[in-house]
Formats: structure tokens, C-alpha cells, sequence
């Protein structure tokens, strides 16, 4: 009996997804419906194509999407710039145009009886068929499109606009998007990133692009931590012990104790901690299961944002980058949180207290950029879609307010507890029963685990 899978999402979850499904063909053939509410299939926010060639964090060589073959998109960036190496970090757009291709050949090379369908529209709700035995995606100016099973691969949650901006908006000074930059700055101008992560690196690259005018950067960020950087390393160097790893969950000091043992180690050895972060990354999920709810929330508040400095690291050419505008004194890291920010004209005047201090400080500036990056939290969310599904009860969140709490292969928990059949999750918000699943190796090894049962079932 034919099949429909309708997929909400066409970045990076929805087009891998859309691929494996249709390499995996069901036995009575199968529609795939790939919905996209932007005007471009296959790219995402992520991957979009920007004036500015914003980079990749990761080498070419461990970009492929497909676990039988590694070096899939090394192949297809060298068609595309022949001296390209594995370990070269690549434009992020190069990478949307792999993606784009990636759905293409899948479809083009797919067994007869499979199709794909693509969709332009925003979904705003998922409602049952009255027979009761399929799913549909709902949409304002249109009538739902049902399947058998439904997948929301929404990607990350919009950033949530934060309680000081509030009154900022529509202010030509205050940039809500870290990519809509300013093109006119000059060398006596002087620019706010709030946050300090992958981010603000990639903002402060693109203003600092014409090195003869520079203005004066300054982020902020509650600790002040920038990401590591990335080397050149095996990923499977390490062979340590899953058990000494996983033994140690139960005691957030004694797990951190082992973690640092292990770098360490590795490093007296000759080797490279982020050997052993490579390591410890294949097993968080089964760590984080392990994990007792008192332990978790130790690391949600001490701990977190010191694992994903080590873990999201920066290509070597940013941080240089950084280095040489903190050297030259166009760069200020500052640790703090945002007080106030008042509009004095064209300008920003924030006001602003200092890591440990009780006394305020004050900083004006001629654009404020808010680098944050996205809250995982669905109760904050504003996404229609998410709040739909959150206000229903189809969709819960986890204690810690990580993501979307799901089961075996992504089916979504309601609020209930009870896992669906037919509604499931791929993306990072995985991320409430797995920790990490933001990077794409472990996206797209649940893509494939997904399309796998998914035509299985079929």
C-alpha cells in the first residue's frame, strides 16, 4: 500500500531526511512531501547564500551526510574548487549548494515508484484526518496535506527577542539578525555583539572585512568565554573505555574528574584533547540517559557552556582573526549582562554590569547586535507551529526547558508522556533526550535512523 511521509522543514534535517527516504524505497512505493516555508528548498537558515562567505566550523573531510560515504562532500566541493584539502574550512554556503544537490540526485536516482514533492508554505498546525488514521499539516491559505507519518524538521527555534531589546525594535542601531550587518560603518564607529560563541565570531568577521575601516567591537556575554579553536586530528584516535565514562554518571565531579583525566592523558602522550572531546561526543547521549536529574541540572547551570566552547570550536583562520582585532585593540570581550539600553538619537546606550561586580557600567554605541544564538525553550517560543503544538499537548518539553522531549527514533512525547506513532521530531531539539544534536554527524545519523524505520514500518 503506497505511503506518504510529509516532512515540515526544508534545511538541513528536512533535506536529509527527504534523501534517505528516498534511497530507502517503501514496498508499495511512497510519496515524500518536503515543505518549505522560505522561497528556497534545501539550504536552511544555516546554509543560505550570503554577500559574505561566512565559513563552516568543521573540515570538509567530516561534512558528508552519508555514514557509507565519509567523504562525500569533500568530493563535491573539489568539483567545484579543485585544491580544496579534507581539513579546509569551507564557505557555509558551498554547503547549502551540497545539500541542494544532494536532494537532486536523490531524487533523480530514486526507484520508480518513489516521489518527491515539494511544498512552499507555512505550516501552521497539525490536525488528524477525521478517518483518524493519518496526520495533516495545516496551513492558513491552503488545505492540510496528510501522510502516514509526519515529521517536523523545523530546525533551530527563532531567537527570542531579549527583555532589553524590547523597546529597540525597529531602531536602525539595533540588529535582531547577527547577518544583517551594517555596510557603511567606519574606523570611528564603534559596534555591541551580545554573546561571545560561534556567532558573534562569524559578526565580527564580516565587519571587520575591510580592514581600513574597523570600527571598535565589543561582545558581552555572561562568562566572557570565546570557543576553542580547531586542529588537525583524528576523530577515532582515541580508543578509551565506554564503561569508565559511562560509570561515572552518576556524580557530575567524579564524570568531570574522568573527562579531564582523559585529555590529559592523551596529551602527555603526544596526542590532542580534542581527541578525547571527539570521544567523550560519541557518548553523551548514553551518559545524558544515564545521567540522575540532580546531576543534570548541575551541568545546565556550571557546566554547559564550558563543554561547548570545547565542543563548537572556531576554524583557525576566525580565530586569528579575533586575535588580530584584540591585539590591535578593536576588540573587547567582556563578561556581564545587559542592564538597559536606552536610544539616544541614532546611537545605543547600554547599561551594563560586569561578571562579580555590583556597580554598573555604561556603553554607547552606533549598532547593537544580539549574537545570542536560539533558546531551545518551547514554552518561550513564538513560532505559530511550536506554539500550536505546544498549546495542543502533541509536543512537551523536558525539565531542564532543553527541546522537545522524544522517544525511540524521534517520536514525539505529549504531555501525557505517551510517545506517537506517527508524529516525530528531527533537529536540534533533540537535544532534551540526547544533549547534543546540533552538529551534522549526529543529525545525520538520525536522519538515517529515522528513514530507516520509517520504511521499515512501511
Amino acid at each position: 500500500m503506497r505511503k506518504t511521509f510529509v516532512i515540515v522543514g526544508g534545511g538541513f534535517s528536512g533535506t536529509v531526511l527527504a534523501a534517505n527516504l528516498l534511497r530507502r524505497p517503501a514496498a508499495g512505493g511512497a510519496d515524500v512531501v518536503l515543505i518549505e516555508r522560505g522561497a528556497v528548498m534545501g539550504r536552511g537558515v544555516a546554509y543560505a547564500a550570503h554577500a559574505f562567505p561566512y565559513l563552516l566550523n568543521v573540515p570538509a573531510a567530516r561534512l558528508s551526510t552519508d555514514s557509507r560515504d565519509p567523504l562525500q562532500f569533500l568530493r563535491f566541493a573539489k568539483a567545484r574548487l579543485p585544491n580544496v584539502d579534507g581539513e579546509d574550512f569551507l564557505p557555509r554556503a558551498l554547503y547549502g549548494d551540497y545539500l541542494q544537490d544532494l536532494l537532486l540526485r536523490a531524487e533523480r536516482e530514486s526507484q520508480p515508484n518513489m516521489r518527491l514533492i515539494k511544498v512552499f508554505g507555512e505550516v501552521t498546525g497539525i490536525v488528524r484526518a477525521p478517518s483518524g488514521t493519518a496526520l495533516g499539516a495545516e496551513f492558513a491559505d491552503r488545505a492540510p496535506i496528510f501522510g502516514d507519518a509526519l515529521i517536523l524538521a523545523l530546525g533551530s527555534p527563532s531567537v527570542p527577542l531579549p527583555p532589553w531589546a524590547e523597546k529597540l525594535k525597529g531602531h536602525a542601531a539595533f540588529r535582531h539578525d547577527p547577518r544583517d550587518l551594517p555596510e557603511s560603518l567606519t574606523a570611528e564607529q564603534s559596534v555591541l555583539i551580545v554573546g561571545n560563541g560561534l556567532t558573534m565570531a562569524d559578526a565580527a568577521s564580516a565587519l571587520s572585512r575591510h580592514p581600513e575601516r574597523v570600527p571598535t567591537l565589543h561582545t558581552i556575554s555572561r562568562r566572557g568565554l570565546l570557543p576553542k579553536t580547531q586542529t588537525t586530528f583524528r576523530t577515532d584516535a582515541m580508543r578509551g573505555s565506554r564503561e569508565t565514562l559511562l560509570s561515572a554518571t552518576h556524580s557530575l565531579r567524579k564524570l568531570l574528574r574522568v573527562c579531564r583525566d582523559l585529555a590529559f592523558e592523551l596529551e602527555k602522550l603526544g596526542g590532542d584533547w580534542r581527541e578525547a572531546v571527539a570521544f567523550i561526543r560519541s557518548l553523551v547521549p548514553a551518559m545524558w540517559r544515564r545521567m540522575p536529574d540532580t546531576e543534570r541540572r548541575r551541568f545546565v547551570r556550571h557546566l554547559q557552556v564550558h563543554w561547548e566552547t570545547f565542543r563548537h570550536r572556531l576554524p583557525p583562520q576566525l580565530t586569528e582573526r579575533l586575535e588580530h582585532l584584540r591585539r590591535s585593540g578593536k576588540l573587547n570581550i567582556r563578561a556581564g549582562r545587559i542592564q538597559d539600553v536606552v536610544a539616544v538619537n541614532a546611537r545605543l546606550a547600554v547599561a551594563w554590569r560586569p561578571r562579580g561586580s555590583r556597580a554598573t557600567e555604561q556603553l554607547t554605541v552606533d549598532v547593537l547586535v544580539n549574537a545570542t544564538g536560539p533558546n531551545y525553550n518551547i514554552e518561550r517560543c513564538a513560532d505559530p507551529l511550536i506554539v500550536s503544538l505546544r498549546d495542543s499537548g502533541q509536543v512537551s518539553t523536558d525539565a531542564l526547558k532543553l527541546g522537545i522531549r522524544t522517544a525511540r527514533f524521534g517520536a514525539c512525547v505529549d504531555v501525557h508522556g505517551r510517545a506517537s506513532r506517527q508524529l516525530y521530531y528531527l533537529g536540534p531539539m533533540l537535544r532534551a533526550d540526547h544533549l547534543d544534536a546540533t552538529a551534522a554527524a549526529e543529525l545525520s545519523g538520525h536522519a538515517e535512523q529515522l528513514a530507516a524505520h520509517l520504511a521499515e514500518c512501511a
